[in-house]
């Protein structure tokens, strides 16, 4: 243990640290509810009290990523990076922000050395193949999306995404299996369903292909009348 982790361990153990852990813990449930102001009002708090905590910076980063406040996202990340270079969820998080910043190669960039200093890190190769697409590297992304379903065999957004590559790529039998696979693990993911429709039109199947949109129709009302409900 060097110098520098020796002074990060006990400043987590003073009164600050400890009161700076349990405000990162309630914003971290907030975040996961989607409750993005209030975690980063928490988080401002924790930043006051131990502001050279790299989770704090972390987290708010993400609160603020869910605002769509990406450029003061970024700096967060920035700054969670300053206090731990090594931090490859950071690199991640801020190459998604640079990604919903239409700024691909930077993007690019960071979610290589995220898969550098974490390789089974599977967001990240999701991520990547996402950018590839968007800078047209097709076969790029879909050695990605395969890596991502190696690391996570449960996601379902990459054999999704990787579905709709292998249709571009005029695989609609092959892209058929990864909508199977992506609705047997989410089978209200309304999108997989307009996938696999689509992949069943390819192959002739007009009748089987209607019923699939018919299908992804009613998931998508039935998550507006959610949204509505969750708005009142």
């Amino acid at each position: 243990m060097n110098r520098s982790m020796i002074r990060r361990f006990f400043s987590m153990l003073s009164p600050s640290g400890i009161q700076a852990f349990f405000l990162i813990q309630k914003a971290k449930a907030h975040n996961k509810k989607s409750e993005f102001s209030e975690a980063a009002a928490i988080l401002d708090r924790a930043v006051e009290l131990l502001p050279k905590n790299y989770l704090a910076y972390y987290h708010r980063g993400n609160s603020r990523l869910g605002m769509k406040d990406f450029s003061e996202a970024i700096q967060d990340y920035t700054r969670c990076i300053t206090y731990r270079p090594s931090f490859a969820e950071a690199y991640y998080t801020r190459g998604n922000a640079y990604y919903q910043m239409k700024e691909f190669p930077q993007a690019l960039i960071e979610l290589n050395r995220s898969i550098e200093l974490n390789p089974q890190l599977s967001q990240a190769f999701t991520f990547r193949g996402n950018t590839k697409y968007e800078l047209s590297d097709i076969k790029g992304a879909l050695s990605d999306y395969s890596k991502a379903i190696r690391l996570d065999p449960f996601d379902a957004v990459s054999l999704y995404n990787r579905g709709n590559l292998k249709l571009l790529m005029e695989d609609p039998r092959s892209a058929l299996l990864d909508f199977n696979e992506a609705i047997k693990l989410d089978p209200e993911y309304a999108v997989a369903y307009v996938g696999r429709g689509n992949a069943k039109l390819k192959l002739g199947s007009a009748t089987a292909a209607e019923v699939d949109w018919k299908k992804a129709e009613k998931l998508y009302l039935k998550a507006e009348k959610r949204v509505n409900k969750d708005s009142n």
